[in-house]
Formats: structure tokens, C-alpha cells, sequence
């Protein structure tokens, strides 16, 4: 049976190779959706938990800092550290730069470092005047830029005093009361980060929070990533359409490529029936014939899906992808089973095709 499926695509290289393309692509769109989607969203919130372990906002603020416009008084830390368990609070205030897209925090550097634990600088030291800024190494790799440099920001210019290690909070930090005149918005903050003391619960502070801040939106930083998820507008309903999307276009290439070969090897069907071909027979190889075409489909569609992740990262170096094994296999066994349930009808008529009117097709 496998010489015969071999000889079968080998015969109709074209409509094999197209089929194949098909099945790559489908398998690409959801990769690189996804990859580039979840990416975004687990480096946003593994930066976001490496500062502390809760974070207040206002009321109906969201956890993607881009999308926020309302600030509040940096007097609401006061509060804050009056409630029980909790060692450290510090205030930022971030600013999304559209034209560079990152954003940029506004930190106290004195209370930020004893609520952040992961802070390293690795060359330069913190700024110590109103005019200098740190960078993290993914920003001064990917834009070339070093400890002593000019950087431009919001049409200002700043010294780059130090570079630290990234996975901490925004790609640039300057101090706090810069970022606040720079915006029109003295004395206020985005949110505030706590550290909660050695000795208690963070579920315990968390709580306490919460009955004490009623009117403010109080989150572990632990969860995050799960309620970023949950709660970004429309994301689990673009993983589905994009989901649904190539699993319907490895159904209708397979379907249109199956059913066409049934129709040019009619004859030969009806060859193989009159010699004692059975329906079961019939139906594997067909079934067999697709799983080969999208087997070869989901190999090409991971290559297709690297150089597609590697021409975005060309164009925006140090943009977050994140494809796990998990939605490698998905991907692939999407592909597959959309395949193959496309192959099911061409191979279910091949079966019942009449033998002696096979034989007499032309």
C-alpha cells in the first residue's frame, strides 16, 4: 500500500506540493499567532511579577499598563503601608511610547529597590540626577546603545547611566518626578507595587488590601498571567478564530485534493475493486494518502513558522515569542485531524464507487 500512495503523490506532484503548502500554512498561522500573542502576554506579566507581590490600581484599570489612562495620588501609599504584612511599597507611573512601542516607567529608586529584590544593574549605576535613565540589556542590544549614551525620549534628552538585567518592570526607567512633569500629572502614579514581609502570607496581605482599598483593584502578581488571559479583551476569542481558521483550511484543501483524485482515478478504483479490493481497503488508502500529505504539511509548516518568527524579530528585534510544545503538538494534530476528516468523504465514495462502472470510465 505505501508503494502505491508514493506513486500516487509522486504522479501528481503539483497538486501534492499545493496541498502540502496548504496544510504548512495553516499550521504557520496558528504558530506564529500564537506564539507571537502569548509572547507578548507571558513577558508582560513575568516582567510585572518580578517587582513585588501585589499590585493596587484604580478601579477598571487594566493589567496591560498601555491601555491605561486615569493615574491616582501617590499619597494612596501612605495607606498602603499602614495595612499589616506588608515590608515595602513603592509608586510608578508608566508611559507607553507608541512610536518605539514599550513603555517607559517612572520609578523612587529608593523605595523600588526595597520592593524589587530582582534589580541588577550589570554595567554604569542608578541615576542620580533628573536627566539620566536606565535601560535594560534587551533594549541597549537591540537599539545599540551603551552606559554614557544620549537616548531621546518623549522629545527629551537623557544620559543613559546604567544598564540592568531585563525581566524587571518596562525596558527604560527614569525617575519618578521626571516622568510626572513630563506627562502633566505631578504627585501621581499608575499603580503601586508591595513586598510583603517574611513573616506573613501574601494571601493574608492580600486580603487585608481588600477590605481596607474597596474601591481600588487589588492583584497578585502571582496570577497574573492567568488573569491577563482571562481578562484582555477579545484574546481567547482570536486564539480560537485563528484555531478555527487552519483547521478549516487543512479541511477544504484536503477535501478539494482527495475529491479530485477519487475523479481521475476512477478507472484505476474500479481496477483494484475487480481484483478483490475490499471498501475498508479502499477508505485506508485514501485516509493513508492524506495523513502523508499532511504529515509533510506539518514538517514544512514548523519550518514555515521559523522563518516567519525570524523575519518579525528582523524587524522588531527583541519582540517576545513564546510557542510551547504544547501548541506545537496542537498545531499539528489540528492539521491533521482537519486533513483527515477532509479525506473522509472523497474516500467514503471511492469505496462505493460500482467496479464495472469504474472500469468503463473515461
Amino acid at each position: 500500500m505505501l508503494k502505491l500512495i508514493y506513486s500516487n503523490l509522486k504522479q501528481r506532484p503539483t497538486r501534492t506540493a499545493v496541498s502540502v503548502l496548504a496544510v504548512a500554512l495553516g499550521v504557520a498561522l496558528v504558530l506564529v499567532s500564537v506564539g507571537l500573542s502569548y509572547g507578548q502576554l507571558n513577558d508582560h506579566a513575568e516582567r510585572t511579577r518580578q517587582i513585588g507581590d501585589i499590585m493596587v490600581q484604580p478601579t477598571g484599570a487594566s493589567h496591560f499598563f498601555a491601555l491605561n489612562s486615569g493615574t491616582f495620588s501617590v499619597r494612596i501609599g501612605r495607606v498602603i503601608e499602614e495595612v499589616e504584612g506588608v515590608a515595602a511599597v513603592t509608586p510608578i507611573l508608566a508611559k507607553f511610547v507608541g512610536d518605539k512601542f514599550h513603555l517607559i516607567y517612572g520609578i523612587d529608586p529608593g523605595s523600588f529597590t526595597r520592593v524589587n529584590h530582582s534589580l541588577r544593574i550589570v554595567d554604569g549605576r542608578m541615576f542620580e540626577t533628573p536627566e539620566e535613565v536606565l535601560v535594560d540589556t534587551n533594549y541597549s542590544r537591540t537599539r545599540k546603545v551603551g552606559a554614557g549614551d544620549q537616548l531621546e525620549l518623549l522629545g527629551t534628552q537623557f544620559r543613559i547611566s546604567g544598564i540592568f538585567r531585563e525581566g524587571v518592570g518596562a525596558r527604560v526607567l527614569v525617575p519618578l518626578a521626571t516622568l510626572q512633569e513630563m506627562n502633566g500629572t505631578p504627585d501621581k502614579a499608575t499603580m503601586f507595587f508591595i513586598r510583603v514581609s517574611p513573616e506573613s502570607q501574601v494571601d493574608e496581605v492580600d486580603a487585608r488590601l481588600k477590605e481596607r482599598l474597596k474601591n481600588y483593584k487589588i492583584t497578585k502578581t502571582a496570577e497574573l498571567q492567568e488573569l491577563m488571559a482571562a481578562t484582555t479583551p477579545v484574546f481567547k476569542q482570536f486564539i480560537m478564530a485563528v484555531v478555527f481558521l487552519s483547521s478549516m483550511i487543512s479541511f477544504l484543501m484536503i477535501l478539494l485534493a482527495m475529491y479530485s483524485t477519487i475523479t481521475e482515478r476512477t478507472r484505476e478504483i474500479g481496477i483494484l475493486k475487480s481484483l478483490g479490493a475490499s471498501k475498508s481497503y479502499i477508505v485506508q488508502l485514501i485516509l493513508r494518502e492524506s495523513l502523508v500529505i499532511c504529515t509533510l504539511g506539518v514538517l514544512c509548516g514548523f519550518g514555515l513558522s521559523w522563518i516567519s518568527i525570524e523575519l518579525v524579530l528582523a524587524a522588531f528585534p527583541g519582540m517576545p515569542v513564546d510557542i510551547s510544545p504544547y501548541w506545537r503538538a496542537g498545531a499539528a494534530l489540528l492539521a491533521i485531524a482537519g486533513g483527515t476528516f477532509g479525506a473522509m468523504y472523497p474516500a467514503v465514495k471511492a469505496a462505493h464507487l460500482d467496479p464495472i462502472k469504474a472500469l468503463g470510465y473515461e
